[in-house]
């Protein structure tokens, strides 16, 4: 097993060098650091938690809150964060919030009592004041900086990363609108809840660039964003007569329940009705019909926020920045004459 003097004449450092930059010290570039912590994890060298701790006064954790594990999305994005945090020299220590405001402020209170360094929280999708949100002055009141990844809270004034929800939308229906969809029904989240609100805004400037009016009543509400209440609600649209001659939704699992029972009821996709989705996971790639969607790039969201973490926790202040990664349209079968 290699020792630290191993690990600092692989990466051409001295022994201080190399221990200072796996204990994530400040007074390290970021270079040097992530070099050093690279040839540590190609070798497996693993540096006691108490003498890291001892050498630095710090825990070396990283709080990260999301809704769920569940969520291929939210899976994803948590290996991306894990994986930005390591390369940092730091440990991902993982809270969930099961999709409650409540179970997210104690989360955060329990992040703060294990002596975290920082805080990511990935935020709900629900219409949720920041201003009204304790956990940000117990962290700005604890000097624990906190940045959101994938969405963010109005009126929070904390730093954010995310792809740009509303332009991928607008790029979606654009898509649609291009070729000759008109009645395109939209299955939203709570319309007040920030990424829902973007996403509408991208929906209705499609139209407006087109010089037409989106109808208001396609905007379809949904109490869950899941396969199951898409497929149920895909059913109820048809079942009552609406006519309508695309579908889209705020995420690849709703797509794909919405394609399962067009195609249970022997619709055709795209020639009947178009379906598209967001997020570019698995589900948009496994099904039948292959989906049209929007990829929101990960790695660079959780590159963002990481790096937005850092820069706070090395200059000892907030940083209020937000930053916008650029979305891109993948289309697939399921909006494509073939």
């Amino acid at each position: 097993m290699l020792k630290l003097q191993d690990i600092a004449r692989l990466a051409g450092v001295s022994k201080a060098t190399a221990s200072l930059a796996l204990n994530g010290s400040d007074r390290i570039k970021d270079e040097t650091r992530m070099k050093v912590v690279e040839i540590a994890q190609q070798y497996h060298y693993i540096p006691k938690r108490y003498a890291q701790t001892l050498a630095r006064g710090k825990s070396g954790l990283i709080g990260v809150v999301t809704p769920n594990v569940e969520s291929e999305f939210y899976g994803k994005l948590l290996q991306c964060l894990n994986k930005q945090i390591q390369r940092r020299g730091y440990t991902m220590y993982l809270a969930i919030s099961n999709e409650r405001l409540e179970l997210e402020e104690k989360a955060v209170q329990h992040l703060v009592a294990s002596d975290v360094e920082g805080v990511i929280v990935v935020p709900l999708n629900m219409p949720i004041d920041g201003a009204q949100v304790q956990y940000i002055q117990l962290l700005r009141n604890q000097g624990i900086p906190c940045v959101f990844a994938s969405s963010y809270y109005e009126h929070s004034n904390v730093p954010y990363c995310m792809v740009d929800l509303e332009e991928g939308t607008y790029r979606l229906v654009t898509h649609l609108l291009n070729s000759g969809h008109r009645n395109i029904v939209f299955y939203t989240g709570f319309h007040r809840a920030t990424p829902t609100a973007l996403r509408i805004r991208g929906y209705q400037r499609a139209f407006e660039a087109r010089g037409m009016e989106a109808v208001q009543s396609n905007l379809i509400e949904c109490e869950q964003i899941d396969y199951d209440y898409a497929y149920a609600l895909t059913a109820h649209l048809l079942d009552t007569g609406r006519e309508f001659d695309a579908i889209i939704a705020v995420n690849d699992a709703m797509a794909l329940g919405a394609v399962n029972l067009l195609r249970r009821k022997d619709y055709a996709i795209p020639g009947d009705i178009a379906v598209a989705g967001f997020d570019n996971v698995n589900y948009s790639r496994v099904s039948l019909v292959q989906i049209t969607t929007i990829n929101q790039d990960l790695d660079e969201i959780s590159w963002g926020a990481v790096d937005i973490l850092f820069r706070q926790m090395q200059a000892k202040g907030e940083i209020v920045e937000k930053k916008i990664v650029e979305p891109e349209l993948v289309v697939r079968e399921s909006t494509l004459h073939l």
